[in-house]
Protein backbone atom coordinates (compact mmCIF):
# COMPACT_ATOMS: atom_id res chain seq x y z
CA UNK A 1 0.00 0.00 0.00
CA UNK A 2 1.13 3.26 -0.78
CA UNK A 3 1.62 5.74 1.92
CA UNK A 4 1.94 9.16 0.56
CA UNK A 5 4.92 11.63 1.97
CA UNK A 6 2.32 14.28 2.74
CA UNK A 7 -0.94 15.70 1.99
CA UNK A 8 -1.66 17.23 -1.49
CA UNK A 9 -1.56 20.78 -1.68
CA UNK A 10 -2.15 23.41 -4.46
CA UNK A 11 1.58 23.74 -4.10
CA UNK A 12 2.83 20.57 -4.17
CA UNK A 13 1.29 19.09 -7.12
CA UNK A 14 0.95 19.01 -10.97
CA UNK A 15 -2.50 17.91 -12.87
CA UNK A 16 -1.70 15.33 -15.67
CA UNK A 17 -4.37 15.27 -18.29
CA UNK A 18 -3.64 12.60 -20.89
CA UNK A 19 -5.51 11.71 -23.80
CA UNK A 20 -9.00 13.32 -22.55
CA UNK A 21 -10.43 13.25 -26.38
CA UNK A 22 -13.84 13.13 -27.72
CA UNK A 23 -13.35 9.47 -29.83
CA UNK A 24 -11.91 7.84 -26.75
CA UNK A 25 -14.82 8.94 -25.18
CA UNK A 26 -17.13 7.67 -27.36
CA UNK A 27 -16.15 3.79 -26.72
CA UNK A 28 -14.71 3.75 -23.02
CA UNK A 29 -17.88 2.15 -21.60
CA UNK A 30 -16.56 1.45 -18.08
CA UNK A 31 -18.69 5.00 -17.05
CA UNK A 32 -21.34 6.46 -18.20
CA UNK A 33 -20.27 8.56 -20.66
CA UNK A 34 -21.95 11.57 -19.26
CA UNK A 35 -20.89 11.01 -15.54
CA UNK A 36 -17.53 10.82 -17.24
CA UNK A 37 -17.85 14.00 -18.31
CA UNK A 38 -18.83 15.46 -15.40
CA UNK A 39 -16.02 14.11 -13.44
CA UNK A 40 -13.33 15.16 -15.71
CA UNK A 41 -14.59 18.41 -15.86
CA UNK A 42 -14.81 18.84 -12.05
CA UNK A 43 -11.74 17.37 -12.02
CA UNK A 44 -10.13 19.67 -14.34
CA UNK A 45 -12.23 23.03 -12.60
CA UNK A 46 -10.70 21.70 -9.36
CA UNK A 47 -6.96 22.52 -11.13
CA UNK A 48 -8.29 25.86 -12.12
CA UNK A 49 -9.75 26.93 -9.02
CA UNK A 50 -6.98 26.03 -6.91
CA UNK A 51 -4.04 27.40 -9.53
CA UNK A 52 -2.61 24.14 -10.09
CA UNK A 53 -0.21 23.65 -12.73
CA UNK A 54 -2.34 21.23 -16.02
CA UNK A 55 -0.24 19.14 -18.85
CA UNK A 56 -2.42 18.31 -21.16
CA UNK A 57 -1.27 15.45 -24.05
CA UNK A 58 -3.33 13.61 -26.96
CA UNK A 59 -2.28 10.72 -29.00
CA UNK A 60 -3.77 9.90 -32.41
CA UNK A 61 -5.58 12.97 -32.72
CA UNK A 62 -5.70 12.85 -36.71
CA UNK A 63 -7.02 9.05 -35.97
CA UNK A 64 -10.16 7.83 -34.02
CA UNK A 65 -9.21 9.15 -30.95
CA UNK A 66 -10.18 12.46 -31.95
CA UNK A 67 -8.96 16.10 -30.55
CA UNK A 68 -9.06 17.37 -27.04
CA UNK A 69 -12.46 17.85 -25.38
CA UNK A 70 -13.48 21.27 -26.67
CA UNK A 71 -14.22 21.73 -23.14
CA UNK A 72 -10.95 21.47 -21.93
CA UNK A 73 -9.45 23.47 -24.32
CA UNK A 74 -11.34 26.37 -23.38
CA UNK A 75 -11.13 26.04 -19.90
CA UNK A 76 -7.28 25.93 -20.55
CA UNK A 77 -6.94 28.21 -23.59
CA UNK A 78 -2.84 28.87 -22.24
CA UNK A 79 -2.24 25.44 -22.10
CA UNK A 80 -0.56 23.95 -25.01
CA UNK A 81 -1.87 20.20 -25.59
CA UNK A 82 1.51 17.85 -26.60
CA UNK A 83 0.73 15.61 -29.13
CA UNK A 84 3.13 12.68 -28.86
CA UNK A 85 3.81 9.82 -30.77
CA UNK A 86 4.97 7.44 -27.77
CA UNK A 87 2.00 5.29 -26.19
CA UNK A 88 3.17 5.66 -22.79
CA UNK A 89 3.28 9.92 -22.13
CA UNK A 90 6.15 9.62 -19.49
CA UNK A 91 8.29 8.27 -22.61
CA UNK A 92 7.73 11.41 -24.84
CA UNK A 93 10.66 13.90 -23.95
CA UNK A 94 8.21 16.86 -24.42
CA UNK A 95 5.53 15.71 -22.17
CA UNK A 96 8.70 14.72 -19.73
CA UNK A 97 9.86 17.81 -19.83
CA UNK A 98 6.36 19.85 -19.59
CA UNK A 99 6.36 18.08 -15.89
CA UNK A 100 10.08 18.26 -15.37
CA UNK A 101 9.51 22.08 -15.79
CA UNK A 102 6.81 23.06 -12.78
CA UNK A 103 9.46 21.62 -9.96
CA UNK A 104 7.13 19.56 -8.77
CA UNK A 105 7.17 15.91 -7.38
CA UNK A 106 3.68 14.94 -7.06
CA UNK A 107 1.24 13.79 -10.09
CA UNK A 108 -2.45 13.77 -10.21
CA UNK A 109 -3.13 12.20 -13.21
CA UNK A 110 -6.62 11.06 -15.27
CA UNK A 111 -6.40 9.42 -18.66
CA UNK A 112 -8.40 7.77 -21.48
CA UNK A 113 -8.05 4.98 -21.52
CA UNK A 114 -6.61 3.96 -17.88
CA UNK A 115 -5.66 0.75 -18.39
CA UNK A 116 -2.67 2.74 -20.83
CA UNK A 117 -2.80 6.19 -21.22
CA UNK A 118 -3.35 6.81 -17.16
CA UNK A 119 -1.34 3.84 -15.88
CA UNK A 120 1.89 3.67 -17.80
CA UNK A 121 3.04 7.34 -16.77
CA UNK A 122 1.80 6.87 -13.37
CA UNK A 123 4.42 3.67 -13.24
CA UNK A 124 7.10 5.09 -14.75
CA UNK A 125 7.42 8.23 -13.45
CA UNK A 126 6.65 6.38 -9.74
CA UNK A 127 10.09 5.11 -11.21
CA UNK A 128 11.69 8.07 -11.63
CA UNK A 129 11.21 9.73 -7.79
CA UNK A 130 7.91 11.09 -8.15
CA UNK A 131 5.07 10.05 -6.40
CA UNK A 132 1.79 9.54 -8.42
CA UNK A 133 -2.02 9.38 -7.85
CA UNK A 134 -4.79 8.33 -10.72
CA UNK A 135 -7.60 9.59 -10.82
CA UNK A 136 -9.96 6.51 -11.29
CA UNK A 137 -13.36 8.21 -12.19
CA UNK A 138 -11.72 11.06 -14.18
CA UNK A 139 -10.55 8.27 -16.36
CA UNK A 140 -11.77 5.08 -18.18
CA UNK A 141 -11.78 2.34 -19.81
CA UNK A 142 -13.21 -0.32 -22.39
CA UNK A 143 -14.74 -2.63 -19.34
CA UNK A 144 -15.25 -2.03 -15.83
CA UNK A 145 -13.26 -5.09 -15.59
CA UNK A 146 -10.53 -3.73 -17.10
CA UNK A 147 -10.91 -1.00 -14.64
CA UNK A 148 -10.31 -2.81 -11.54
CA UNK A 149 -7.65 -4.57 -13.02
CA UNK A 150 -5.84 -1.67 -13.25
CA UNK A 151 -6.98 -0.33 -10.61
CA UNK A 152 -5.40 -3.84 -8.44
CA UNK A 153 -2.35 -3.53 -10.70
CA UNK A 154 -1.70 0.19 -9.30
CA UNK A 155 -2.21 -0.20 -5.75
CA UNK A 156 0.02 -2.96 -6.28
CA UNK A 157 2.83 -0.82 -7.90
CA UNK A 158 3.02 1.90 -5.32
CA UNK A 159 -0.01 4.65 -7.24
CA UNK A 160 -2.29 5.99 -4.73
CA UNK A 161 -5.53 5.49 -6.86
CA UNK A 162 -8.04 8.01 -5.96
CA UNK A 163 -11.50 10.15 -7.10
CA UNK A 164 -11.45 13.55 -7.96
CA UNK A 165 -13.72 14.25 -5.05
CA UNK A 166 -11.06 13.44 -2.94
CA UNK A 167 -8.63 15.15 -4.32
CA UNK A 168 -10.94 18.15 -4.45
CA UNK A 169 -11.41 18.00 -0.60
CA UNK A 170 -7.65 17.09 0.15
CA UNK A 171 -6.81 20.04 -1.91
CA UNK A 172 -9.24 22.43 -0.15
CA UNK A 173 -8.14 21.36 3.10
CA UNK A 174 -10.00 24.05 5.24
CA UNK A 175 -13.69 24.96 4.32
CA UNK A 176 -13.48 28.25 5.87
CA UNK A 177 -10.65 29.17 3.24
CA UNK A 178 -12.03 26.94 0.29
CA UNK A 179 -15.40 25.73 1.21
CA UNK A 180 -16.41 27.44 -1.92
CA UNK A 181 -14.74 25.61 -4.13
CA UNK A 182 -16.50 22.20 -3.16
CA UNK A 183 -19.65 23.74 -2.74
CA UNK A 184 -19.40 25.09 -6.52
CA UNK A 185 -17.68 22.35 -8.25
CA UNK A 186 -19.70 19.81 -6.73
CA UNK A 187 -22.84 21.47 -7.12
CA UNK A 188 -22.13 21.85 -10.96
CA UNK A 189 -20.42 18.39 -11.46
CA UNK A 190 -22.17 15.77 -8.82
CA UNK A 191 -25.88 15.34 -8.96
CA UNK A 192 -26.90 14.71 -5.73
CA UNK A 193 -25.18 17.26 -4.29
CA UNK A 194 -26.86 19.98 -6.55
CA UNK A 195 -29.90 18.69 -5.72
CA UNK A 196 -29.02 19.32 -1.92
CA UNK A 197 -27.84 22.48 -2.69
CA UNK A 198 -30.86 23.30 -4.86
CA UNK A 199 -32.87 22.68 -1.63
CA UNK A 200 -30.74 24.39 0.93
CA UNK A 201 -30.90 27.12 -1.42
CA UNK A 202 -34.55 27.23 -1.94
CA UNK A 203 -35.02 27.37 2.16
CA UNK A 204 -32.24 28.49 4.12
CA UNK A 205 -32.67 31.81 5.82
CA UNK A 206 -28.37 32.20 5.27
CA UNK A 207 -29.38 31.09 1.45
CA UNK A 208 -28.28 34.18 -0.65
CA UNK A 209 -25.10 34.97 1.59
CA UNK A 210 -24.20 31.08 0.27
CA UNK A 211 -25.28 31.56 -2.89
CA UNK A 212 -23.20 35.02 -3.63
CA UNK A 213 -19.91 33.38 -1.75
CA UNK A 214 -20.11 30.62 -3.80
CA UNK A 215 -20.74 32.27 -6.93
CA UNK A 216 -23.51 30.30 -8.02
CA UNK A 217 -25.00 32.85 -10.38
CA UNK A 218 -27.55 30.68 -11.92
CA UNK A 219 -29.26 30.37 -8.43
CA UNK A 220 -31.62 33.48 -8.51
CA UNK A 221 -31.81 35.26 -5.04
CA UNK A 222 -35.11 34.41 -2.27
CA UNK A 223 -36.97 36.81 -0.49
CA UNK A 224 -36.56 36.96 2.78
CA UNK A 225 -38.83 38.08 5.49
CA UNK A 226 -39.26 41.14 6.35
CA UNK A 227 -40.40 40.65 10.40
Amino acid sequence: MALPSSELTPENCTFLMVDHQVGLMQFLSSIDPMLLKNNILGHAKTAKAMNIPVVMGTSWPQGPNGPTMPELKALFPEVEVIDRPFVNFWNDEASREAVEATGRKKLVISGLATEVCAAFPAIAALRDGYETYVVMDASADFHPFIQQVTMTRLAAAGVIVTTWVAVLAELAANTQLNGRHIGRLLSEHMGQYQAAMNNFLGTAVNANEVRQGLGLSGYPPIPMPTD
